[in-house]
């Protein structure tokens, strides 16, 4: 049947996405783990509980209000807000972070997105880091990140954005070799059907990304793709497209429906 412009799909569904910021303590001191906690709240859920639930927990409510920042509101928001429902998540994920106690000044000298008077990011001595993945690379939270969601919302997810940054170039023959991509979306995928597993629902995986793309801030210094794209910061060349190593393994784990437990 042909809608009418403007017309509401009744079998449409919406939902929101959300780059999840894991967040471990330093410590097992109660005052990393209330840190690390804290962290998350503000981070990530203060912004899926709105979303999902139409409106924050008590923590977050409580710290907007004496922070001066809880938005202005008007009679019959509240209403609405809640009446609005969600399908399902969108999840975006790179890789975790770790907090803990709040000493000091607050700092600025970070993303916006961490600067707290309640805690301080902080490095993970236990991650392996990269030149682009300087805050460790975390197969493992994404399940733990993902996991979280699934038990306070119930709701299918659906994964958009999940890869690793790298500064490449071809080499003598033309090509890029990148065994370390294929390492990293490999682990990550091994998460997933462990989630699948749980009975968790997952409605699709997407690696970012197919192609490099520009960076927010890098511009193509830092490049996630499956497939090169031939060209600097100031020279744009011919753009022309090789596939990497990992664009035809990922081809064949789509072929095979899935991935072996062991990278051959």
């Amino acid at each position: 049947m042909q809608r009418k412009s403007g017309e509401i799909d009744p079998e449409a569904e919406i939902g929101p996405v959300c780059a999840i910021q894991v967040v471990y303590p330093l410590t097992s001191r109660a005052e990393d783990v209330s840190a690390a906690w804290q962290a998350e709240e503000l981070m990530e859920f203060c912004l899926l509980d709105m979303s999902v639930r139409g409106a924050y927990s008590p923590f977050v409510r409580s710290y907007l209000k004496t922070h001066d920042l809880y938005p202005q509101t008007e009679e019959g928001d509240e209403e609405v807000l809640k009446g609005s429902t969600c399908d399902f998540i969108v999840v975006n994920y790179y890789f975790s972070v770790c907090a803990r106690e709040k000493t000091g000044p607050v700092n600025y000298n970070q993303p916006p997105f961490w600067v707290s008077d309640l805690y301080d990011i902080c490095d993970n001595p236990y991650l392996e880091k990269t030149e682009w993945m300087n805050m460790g690379i975390d197969p493992a939270g994404l399940r733990t990140g993902m996991e979280k969601i699934y038990q306070r919302y119930q709701l299918p997810m659906i994964i958009t954005e999940n890869g690793m940054a790298v500064s490449e170039q071809p080499d003598e023959e033309g090509k890029i070799h990148d065994s370390y991509r294929i390492e990293y979306l490999h682990a990550h995928l091994l998460e997933i059907h462990k989630m699948l597993e749980e009975g968790i629902e997952i409605r699709g995986y997407c690696p970012w990304s197919f192609v490099d793309v520009v960076s927010s801030h890098q511009g193509f210094a830092k490049r996630y793709g499956l497939v090169y794209v031939d060209r600097t910061e100031t020279d744009p060349k011919e753009c022309r497209r090789i596939p990497k190593d990992s664009f035809y393994w990922y081809k064949q784990v789509i072929h095979d429906h899935g991935i072996e437990d062991e990278l051959c």
